[in-house]
């Protein structure tokens, strides 16, 4: 039996916000939630394929990076968010929780840049206006999320090695790497299951 849509904000309005982090380059991004007709359902896009973005056509969140205009990292989020796709949250969100920072780097000593994750619960949304950065938007409900059996393995390349890493294929979308890091602390948050299992890590390993 997968949580409710008020059970997933119950447990998630009672996580404490992270320490302070180590000096980096900040980003964040927001995740939004809302109930939808097969349950609490997680809103996703699918970036447009660009040169010299390392994420270009990669599912993941709206986001990026901090500018000198954003006063805190959540604002970021919210101003990402709204340029991307038009969607803003101080409307139409409500802030439930701020994740664990994810490193875009390989050292946890030497991060690259850090990535700060919110949580929204949303309750109506307006429609969508996609900028430049941004082809497509999907709600992945997290009941698929929560079942292993649609977890599999993904191969890629970096720097002539192959390697291989969790993912899950949803409506044809390949959903691994940062933003499967993220979900994964979201998923053991609502659904009570143990960090560091292997059906619920998104560790990455040779191939």
């Amino acid at each position: 039996m997968y949580p409710s849509f008020q059970e997933v904000i119950d447990r998630l309005s009672v996580v404490a916000s992270p320490a302070e982090p180590l000096p980096s380059k900040r980003a964040a991004v927001a995740i939004s939630l809302r109930l939808g007709v097969s349950g609490p359902e997680m809103l996703m896009i699918q970036r447009a394929v660009r040169e010299g973005d390392p994420w270009s056509g990669h599912m993941g969140f709206p986001g990026g990076r901090k500018d000198a205009s954003d006063a805190t990292d959540v604002a970021c989020a919210k101003r990402e968010t709204l340029e991307e796709i038009g969607f803003d949250l101080d409307t139409y969100g409500e802030l439930i929780c701020q994740l664990s920072d994810v490193n875009t780097g390989w050292r946890a000593d030497r991060p690259e840049m850090l990535v700060a994750p919110f949580i929204f619960k949303v309750d109506s949304t307006p429609d969508f206006e996609l900028n430049h950065e941004v082809d497509d938007t999907l709600w992945v409900p997290l009941s698929f999320l929560l079942d292993d059996a649609n977890r599999s393995r993904h191969q890629w390349d970096w720097r002539g090695e192959v390697l291989e890493s969790d993912a899950f294929t949803y409506d044809n979308r390949l959903i691994w790497g940062l933003s499967l890091m993220m979900i994964d602390e979201l998923l053991e948050i609502i659904d009570g299951r143990a960090a560091g299992l292997e059906s619920t890590s998104a560790r990455v390993t040779r191939a």
